[in-house]
């Protein structure tokens, strides 16, 4: 123990003249706490651009001999090059210098932690423990509800208002991709319920799990959908009914931002060219840079430069299918003709290749070799596979309890834990 303050001795020695043994150790021992807080700074902060872990250390005025030996400790366990900017950390330095622990958050999963040993002797450098733990996670099962209005008029807007983010809008739309244009088909009066996993990481917010259950409503009509695993199988999306969310094509190759700014039709005066021809596809605009993904699984036939089409891929499906997509500011990095992509897959970006008088996506569906339209042809497909009839039953009894979490119902408040809702409801009396 380096040596203590004049405080703790003049406390001490007024113990020693008017208190017992028992209450002189007492005093002392509370005495050596106090003072042992007292000797210690406390900074939590984020790492600032361009810096080291060196260079951070010395921000804070420790000294270059332990610096060194403290680097020297920790990039043993974890390399120092990964110490990124903005980034929260946490260092305890006693009042001589020392340090006693530094926390650095890796990422949304892991930290590193270097705690200090006891001094062997005055002028000796502590061992330091050197760790890279998980972070403590635990996931909340949450619940929500939204409506589309004039202030918010678009899915992110109204999953903000209601509490949460993007990221949440996000998933919630891949859910029912193959069954709204979330570009295109929203208005006020829409609403949703969502009932999904949030993780908490250390008493914060540490991002979202899985979407256990989702409901849309438009236009008078419902969507639901149910997470669940099928024995044997990985989890994924049904609706009521029991049949796969997972549409033969998605509703829209971009996210749901676009919209569509030129139709099918079989005479359009060109805004390039200024002559009246055929525009059998489907313009959707959306800015520069935006990912393009593929509607359905399919094998690519051509990747790169088509004339007036620009930069376009062409991918080839089964039932006899084909979809383009043109004046691509980029290809997908390693796309070329004969790979297999799989829905959902980037293929490119947005751009103005080609004929083409701002960025826009340019998208057409052949079907036996002849031109459709796009959203005619997205609207006539049938609904995804059914669960086996040997485990319907189990995912009935799934559905009905997931349904009674939604937030909507009236008995229960919106955004309360879900978790802590009764699993199924009250049995109704007969008469």
């Amino acid at each position: 123990m380096r040596t203590l303050p004049l405080a703790l001795s003049a406390v001490v020695a007024l113990a020693g003249c008017s208190a017992q043994p028992a209450q002189q150790a007492s005093v002392t021992s509370l005495a050596a706490v106090q003072v042992q807080e007292q000797a210690t700074r406390l900074i939590e902060a984020r790492v600032p651009r361009n810096a080291t872990l060196a260079s951070l250390l010395r921000a804070h005025q420790v000294s270059d001999d332990i610096v060194n030996h403290f680097v020297e400790a920790a990039k043993k366990q974890f390399d120092l090059r990964r110490i990124r900017a903005d980034r929260p950390y946490r260092l305890q330095v006693s009042l001589d210098g020392a340090i006693r622990e530094f926390t650095y958050q890796i990422d949304a999963d892991k930290f590193l932690k270097v705690v200090g040993g006891d001094d062997k002797a005055a002028d000796a450098l502590p061992d330091y423990d050197v760790q890279v733990l998980p972070y403590e996670k635990h996931k909340a099962l949450m619940s929500i509800r939204g409506e589309i209005s004039r202030e918010a008029p678009s899915l992110i807007a109204a999953v903000n208002v209601a509490g949460e983010s993007i990221s949440l809008a996000l998933e919630f739309a891949k859910v029912f991709e193959g069954e709204v244009d979330f570009g295109n088909e929203l208005q006020p009066g829409d609403s949703f319920e969502i009932l999904f996993e949030k993780v908490v990481r250390e008493g914060e917010f540490g991002g979202y799990g899985d979407i256990v259950a989702a409901r849309f409503t438009t236009s008078g009509r419902s969507f639901e959908a149910f997470r669940y695993a099928i024995p044997g199988q990985k989890a994924d999306y049904y609706d009521r009914d029991g049949r796969s969310m997972r549409r033969f094509f998605l509703k829209s190759p971009l996210k749901f931002e676009p919209r569509v700014t030129s139709g099918f039709s079989f005479r359009r005066v060109h805004p390039v060219l200024k002559t009246a021809r055929a525009h059998r596809g489907v313009d959707y605009g959306a800015p520069k840079g935006a990912p393009v993904l593929s509607v359905a699984s399919g094998t690519v036939t051509r990747a790169g430069w088509t004339g007036g089409g620009g930069n376009s891929v062409y991918i080839k499906h089964d039932n006899g299918y084909e979809t383009r997509y043109l004046h691509f500011s980029k290809i997908a990095s390693g796309l070329r003709a004969g790979m297999r992509v799989s829905q959902g897959e980037l293929i490119g970006y947005v751009g103005s290749t080609g004929l083409s008088t701002g960025p826009h996506l340019h998208y057409e569906l052949l079907k036996g070799g002849t031109h459709v339209n796009p959203l005619d042809e997205h609207r006539k497909l049938p609904p995804g596979q059914p669960i086996p009839a040997a485990a319907l039953a189990a995912y009935v009894e799934h559905r009905d309890r997931q349904a009674y979490r939604f937030a909507g119902a009236p008995d229960r408040p919106l955004g309360r834990l879900a978790r802590a809702v009764t699993a199924s409801p009250a049995p109704v009396a007969g008469n």
